[in-house]
């Protein structure tokens, strides 16, 4: 959670954000690769420093996974489906 009105000024660990701006930045069109990779740390000023490694994956130009892992504490899971309709290309 980030609050700074409320005096969370970082996160420690984001993995639906580093989900989200990894699956972004492969879905630009000058990307003409089939993976993007990124290693994002967060939580470092906080003294919760976390490593988190995200990527992409593409084919056909369209981004059609996206994984997120590193060291976490467990607290909770969750699944999004998507139907087809609803992806732009």
């Amino acid at each position: 959670m980030w609050a700074p009105a409320l005096g969370v000024e970082e996160d420690p660990a984001t993995g639906s954000a580093c989900a989200a701006l990894v699956g972004a930045m492969a879905s630009k069109h000058d990307f003409g690769g089939t993976a993007y990779r990124l290693s994002i740390q967060q939580g470092v000023l906080m003294g919760r420093r976390s490593e988190i490694e995200a990527e992409a994956r593409k084919s056909g130009g369209v981004v059609t996974s996206v994984s997120v892992g590193g060291a976490t504490a467990y607290i909770a899971s969750g699944e999004i489906e998507v139907p087809p309709s609803a992806l732009v290309s």
